[in-house]
């Protein structure tokens, strides 16, 4: 199913949920959908993102924020149209998620709080900038969902709605927890919403091992680089993402000459080594800058056979680790390949994802799953990669449907 997202109008009569490339118009006093719909988003909203909707906002200032991807848009009602944008969020919302967010709202305190995965910011209109965050939904949000928010509404009622997938929950912002006997379905409780009606029949996953899989799914979060450039700490990388930060590591792979394609010595590929290592600015530069000073190359099946060895490492150090790793869905062994992938010390020093991990609770497992993005805004797509992987392992176990098929990208 698409994502839902929406937003109650400034008037508090009526609310808007999107889902997909079409929305719907839900009356607050009637509770539940007008008739005629749901309509195409196109046609029905002038320069709005016609799909792909994941947040809606409606600032203080009557203007009301459409976020799709890392781009923005501000919609005036009044006008009936887009005033401004799209523009990328990178820049224009200091301190916000650049990558993209899943849900925001305005609370009845003026603030704003913007969600994206596993974790949520503290934004103030009035200064422009986040005030507070990131910080973990877990914890903060007190019996809120903590793998991640599609859509958050303050309802006239002076209640906050948040969804994820098919349920929903009442926030009881006084007691600033959520209200009692919640999470309920969405079926049954919005009448006529797009989401939610009934449980979809089980997809059909991709009978095709981790493995060989693994470079599909990465190469999108890392590039695929033939020469040497600087990763964002300066450390020298090839392939997708393949560290080689010392002469030796650069000396054990095959390099040819760009402008002949002939083999590069060993003196060749550490000269080559030094000089990417050693260049002023590389890293802020991204592997473009290398680009202009590289000599050697790898091939692609010098690079497809780097990849693979540098999994197949990570393979038996993660069978080794987890007793039942055998046992675990699809998704969760090629999430825990990307978290390896990254490093970040994993597994042996993530306690809380291996306590989950290890009890087949792969909900909790999701929520433990970030990898920081101190210093490497290009973590947050993986980490959103990686929640949806173990979000889809939560749902093949409670569905009982079979674990040895990978499902990403499809979002169950």
């Amino acid at each position: 199913m698409d994502k839902l997202t929406g937003f109650v109008a400034p008037a508090g009569d009526k609310a808007y949920f999107f889902t997909g490339s079409q929305y719907v118009r839900y009356d607050v006093a009637a509770d539940r959908v007008d008739d005629g719909y749901p309509l195409p988003i196109a046609g029905n909203w002038p320069g709005l993102f016609e799909s792909g909707i994941d947040a809606v906002v409606p600032w203080p200032s009557g203007a009301v924020y459409f976020f799709a991807g890392d781009q923005y848009a501000k919609y005036d009602l009044q006008a009936d149209r887009v005033v401004d944008g799209p523009r990328p969020i990178a820049g224009n919302w200091p301190g916000l998620f650049e990558s993209g967010v899943d849900a925001g709202v305005v609370w009845g305190s003026g603030n704003a709080y913007f969600f994206s995965g596993t974790e949520y910011v503290k934004y103030d209109p009035a200064a422009d900038k986040v005030v507070d965050g990131p910080l973990p939904i877990a914890g903060n949000w007190p019996g809120l969902f903590e793998s991640g928010i599609d859509a958050a509404l303050w309802w006239p009622s002076g209640k906050a709605y948040f969804f994820s997938g098919d349920q929903y929950a009442q926030y009881d912002a006084d007691a600033d927890k959520v209200a009692d006997g919640y999470p309920q379905p969405i079926a049954g409780n919005w009448p006529g919403l797009p989401i939610g009606a009934a449980v979809p029949p089980p997809p059909d996953g991709q009978a095709i091992s981790v493995r060989d899989y693994f470079p599909t799914f990465t190469q999108p979060l890392e590039g695929r680089v033939p020469y040497m450039y600087q990763d964002v700490k300066g450390l020298v990388t090839v392939a997708v993402g393949n560290l080689i930060d010392t002469p030796e590591d650069a000396a054990k792979l095959s390099w040819v000459h760009i402008d002949t394609g002939l083999a590069a010595t060993r003196d060749e590929i550490v000269a080559e080594w030094h000089r990417i290592k050693e260049a002023p600015g590389l890293a802020k530069g991204g592997h473009l800058a290398a680009k202009k000073i590289a000599t050697l190359k790898m091939t692609e099946r010098a690079m497809d056979e780097l990849v693979k060895a540098k999994f197949d490492v990570n393979e038996n150090r993660l069978a080794a680790f987890y007793p039942d790793w055998a046992n675990w869905p699809a998704d969760a062994q090629l999430g825990a390949h990307s978290i390896a992938w990254a490093g970040a010390y994993f597994p042996a020093k993530w306690p809380n994802f291996n306590a989950a991990a290890n009890a087949q609770d792969w909900a909790t497992a999701a929520a433990n799953c970030t990898l920081s993005e101190a210093g490497n805004p290009g973590i947050k797509p993986r980490n959103k990669a990686n929640l949806q992987l173990f979000t889809n392992a939560a749902a093949v176990v409670a569905r009982g449907i079979d674990r040895s098929l990978i499902y990403y990208p499809t979002a169950l």
